[in-house]
């Protein structure tokens, strides 16, 4: 599900991302699809300035792709939870300023997990709309302390595992 609404000061956004344009395909400059892209991001702004920051990398080392492309749009106390494939443990990974929580996640629901973190459940969304429901959460996180060591980004990269997102195929 994809959808961008904006309720009041906030504006949020749910779906992916890109990372990497693809390259130019035809003599019309056509794309082609995107290289990269950050999966199932839940992104709430307020203001103009993203206060938080969710989603899914294949590759932790796609990391700062996510912080060339959005960084000028952070809000200076932005929220960012990254759920990645590659990693085994969680780390609070710390870079140009920032501090990261990283988790390893190579399948499931990033909103199903990103709930469980805020300590919530479905019934604390009833009746909202869909901006609503990622200000619920948001709100939620503010007394979240990450797990995990804090890592520089060059250490965190040392400590990346061999593991591929999990595929789903017609059951």
């Amino acid at each position: 599900m994809n959808f961008k609404e904006s309720e009041g000061a906030y504006a949020a956004y749910r779906g992916d991302l890109v990372l990497e344009l693809g390259e130019i395909g035809d003599a019309l400059g056509h794309r082609k699809p995107p290289t990269a892209t950050i999966k199932n991001t839940i992104v709430l702004a307020e203001k103009d300035r993203i206060k938080l920051y969710v989603g899914s990398l294949d590759e932790l080392a796609l990391l700062p792709k996510v912080l060339d492309y959005y960084r000028a749009d952070f809000a200076p106390d932005v929220r960012i939870i990254l759920f990645v494939v590659n990693i085994g443990k969680p780390l609070v990974i710390e870079i140009d300023g920032l501090s990261i929580a990283a988790i390893g996640m190579q399948e499931g629901l990033i909103w199903n997990e990103l709930i469980d973190i805020a300590a919530l459940d479905k019934g604390d969304f009833k009746g909202q709309s869909a901006t609503e429901k990622i200000v619920t959460v948001y709100q939620a996180l503010t007394d979240y302390k990450p797990k995990g060591d804090k890592v520089p980004f060059d250490e965190a990269l040392k400590r990346t595992v061999e593991l591929k997102r999990a595929g789903r195929g017609p059951v």
